[in-house]
């Protein structure tokens, strides 16, 4: 009964008005949620698949050195898209891709709905996080003397952690009874989350630090996506929305102490020219330039994890059960994302 049900209210291709909608602007993509700038309604409900995660496999192969969710690498993933598998099926996925505007949230760690990324998708989205602190390690060892939690080492062994439960995820559709694993990984990934929330607190406390609580906010938000799909997965429903409203606050909570007036203005103490002066003014903008993106990824974050508890809201209302709705994510493998349309009630 609920293959029927998912089969006949669930779509493998977003509607065309919906399409041409996002590209007049009259709609937008929020996460997993189309909305309505006009009317402010949810028009429609997005869910990455395999389709879109065998996209996203090309661009996380390429160097690490690009952000995890950074425009560099959302147009790697719709150029080596097309030129890596040449076929209609592939460019027709690049092309919603392109026409949702989606490729930064395919590629980010929330994810679009509910994540059903393999481990080794995850695997190299968790070392580009690992890169992403490498490069600012002299940062985090200066902060690190005062704060315990900040130790390189631990922060080692928590990743450990975070990529021995994103394997164990991945191995439970292999398992028999997967359901007790998937239940210890919701545990693991739950501490993991207020670990890292921890961690992203500590160094947004100074506004100067912003950008290096970037990479912990990365690692929250796949920690807080695993730990939602194991409890689908597992079916508990209502303790992975639980967790999905969770995950949301968490992201935003860290954001709210963080603004780029803010961060910009105490990075300008350092600077030793002179208020009004030419070069003042020059060190401004290029400190703007170059926070500007890093809050612009936060805010996606956090709005693609709130939309996440929207959709999963919707799936209760349609009477569509977690499990069900992440083994037909898993089964797409030509469309990148499916669609489920609002019940009318």
């Amino acid at each position: 009964m609920m293959a029927t049900l998912l089969g006949d209210v669930l779509l493998r291709k977003v509607p065309a008005h919906l399409l041409a909608g996002v590209q007049t602007g009259d709609l937008q993509v929020y996460g997993s949620i189309i909305r309505s700038l006009t009317s402010g309604q949810i028009v429609g409900h997005l869910q990455e698949t395999s389709g879109l995660a065998r996209l996203g496999a090309t661009a996380l192969s390429a160097p690490a050195s690009l952000p995890l969710a950074g425009a560099g690498l959302a147009a790697d993933v719709v150029g080596h898209g097309v030129s890596y598998v040449q076929n209609e099926q592939i460019k027709a996925a690049v092309d919603v891709v392109q026409n949702l505007q989606i490729a930064n949230l395919a590629l980010g760690a929330v994810g679009i709905g509910v994540s059903i990324a393999g481990f080794a998708i995850l695997s190299a989205k968790i070392n580009r996080v690992e890169a992403s602190m490498d490069a600012m390690a002299d940062r985090l060892d200066e902060i690190a003397r005062g704060v315990d939690s900040l130790r390189r080492d631990r922060i080692a062994d928590d990743f450990t952690r975070l990529r021995t439960v994103a394997e164990q995820m991945d191995e439970g559709w292999s398992l028999t009874d997967p359901a007790p694993q998937w239940r210890q990984v919701a545990s693991a990934a739950h501490s993991l989350v207020n670990m890292f929330e921890r961690r992203a607190c500590e160094l947004t406390a100074d506004p100067a630090d912003v950008a290096a609580a970037e990479p912990f906010l990365e690692a929250l938000a796949l920690a807080a996506s695993l730990r939602v799909a194991t409890r689908l997965a597992s079916g508990d429903d209502a303790a992975g929305r639980a967790a999905a409203k969770e995950s949301a606050r968490a992201l935003v909570s860290v954001g709210e102490r963080v603004s780029l007036g803010a961060s910009v203005l105490h990075q300008m103490r350092s600077e030793t020219a002179l208020g009004g002066t030419k070069a003042w003014d020059q060190a401004l903008a290029e400190r703007v330039d170059t926070l500007r993106p890093l809050i612009k990824r936060m805010r996606q974050s956090e709005a693609a994890a709130a939309s996440t508890s929207l959709t999963l809201a919707e799936l209760q209302r349609q009477d569509i059960s977690g499990r069900a709705w992440l083994e037909a994510a898993r089964s797409e493998e030509a469309e990148p994302v499916l669609c489920l349309l609002p019940s009318a009630s």
